[in-house]
């Protein structure tokens, strides 16, 4: 719950300062809402997932508050103006008595390109919480393999399509990604997967005006175009031998160069060892040792590449790993990690990181880090 609390306070922060770092009517961030329907699909990820759950279609009903920030910093941070703000969402599963529906709200990142055209097109990332009416029970759910938690995480990305029908009224079309897990904080966690189409309005209380910007010398945030990182990461998760439901501590120490190759867009490799204390205790709850009798080493390594997004302050990135090293087999050789972090100077960031074996959740960790 702790964890949970300090996810919540550290992503308002966030948006609290980007949203209010205004002060003068011409710069000043344009407050507006929005509203937009969506229909999804499940993505049977699981040979456990039975036909039944994965052939339902969710619906869901969407409306968010929202700044969109003018000024020629945040313009500097994308070359681009920027959105963020919180959205509400309520999700329909489809199956009441397995599933049921979830309320959710989460705060977003949501850059604009060309935004000062009347045809224009975001992408926006998100992070928030999730309450689960529908949860796992060995006795009266036991078909509900998706959430075995009542409050869990929701992870979001989508690609929109907007289109300005007035200076205050913007139709609005969308492809969303959306995942829901407690990211292994109980079990069975598998995890929900449910992509979306969504068309909406979006109203802007003031006159959307936008003015053409060029490139100044100097970015909001001084992005070397070579980087190399040191972050120290820290999480809990339960054991998967389920006889118990005590939380053992996930350390993470990593090291990754990464280097721009435009404005937005980084490529990243690194190195990260994982010291998991809830595979330390499930080994010593099944008794299972090694031929010369003694427990596996509970440690793993794993080599890292990927994408990273540059957005100014807040940087988005997808990693692929595999292990080097992992005495107790992992469930795959690969695994992904999908992370958000927040620059609070040149040097220091801190963040929120998720580390998945293809469509399952493993944990959720909390991190802070030096760039050099």
């Amino acid at each position: 719950m702790c964890a949970r609390i300090c996810i919540s306070v550290f992503i308002i922060a966030l948006i609290g300062t980007a949203a209010y770092g205004q002060t003068n009517d011409s710069s000043k961030a344009l407050f507006g809402i929005g509203i937009r329907g969506h229909r999804s699909f499940i993505i049977q990820h699981s040979k456990k997932l039975s036909n039944e759950i994965t052939s339902s279609h969710p619906w869901m009903i969407e409306a968010d508050v929202n700044w969109h920030l003018r000024k020629q910093k945040s313009w500097e941070y994308c070359h681009c103006y920027p959105r963020t703000g919180f959205s509400f969402l309520y999700t329909n599963f489809d199956l009441p008595e397995i599933l049921g529906s979830a309320l959710s709200i989460y705060s977003y990142i949501e850059p604009f390109i060309r935004a000062d055209r009347r045809l224009n097109y975001s992408f926006r990332f998100g992070l928030g919480l999730s309450y689960l009416n529908r949860v796992y029970d060995a006795e009266t759910n036991p078909d509900n393999l998706f959430f075995s938690s009542p409050v869990s995480f929701l992870v979001m990305l989508n690609a929109s399509l907007n289109y300005r029908i007035t200076p205050q009224l913007t139709l609005r079309a969308a492809g969303n990604y959306n995942h829901i897990s407690n990211s292994g904080f109980s079990e069975p966690n598998l995890g929900i997967n449910y992509p979306s189409f969504s068309m909406g309005m979006d109203y802007s209380f003031k006159p959307v005006e936008l003015p053409f910007r060029t490139p100044s010398s100097k970015s909001a945030v001084n992005t070397k175009k070579q980087r190399l990182e040191i972050a120290a990461g820290l999480s809990a998760k339960p054991t998967t031998s389920g006889l118990n439901e005590t939380r053992y501590p996930v350390y993470v120490l990593a090291v990754n160069y990464s280097r721009n190759i435009s404005r937005i867009v980084a490529l990243n490799g690194g190195l990260e060892w994982m010291s998991d204390r809830s595979i330390y205790k499930a080994l010593r709850e099944k008794g299972t040792v090694n031929n010369d009798g003694h427990y596996a080493d509970h440690n793993r390594a794993g080599a890292m590449v990927g994408i990273d997004w540059l957005f100014g302050r807040f940087i988005f990135y997808q990693h692929l790993g595999i292990y080097l090293y992992s005495p107790v087999k992992a469930q795959s050789i690969i695994y992904q990690r999908y992370g958000l972090n927040f620059r609070f100077s040149p040097h220091i960031f801190a963040g929120i990181n998720i580390k998945s074996h293809g469509q399952d959740a493993d944990f959720m960790d909390l991190r802070i880090g030096y760039t050099f």
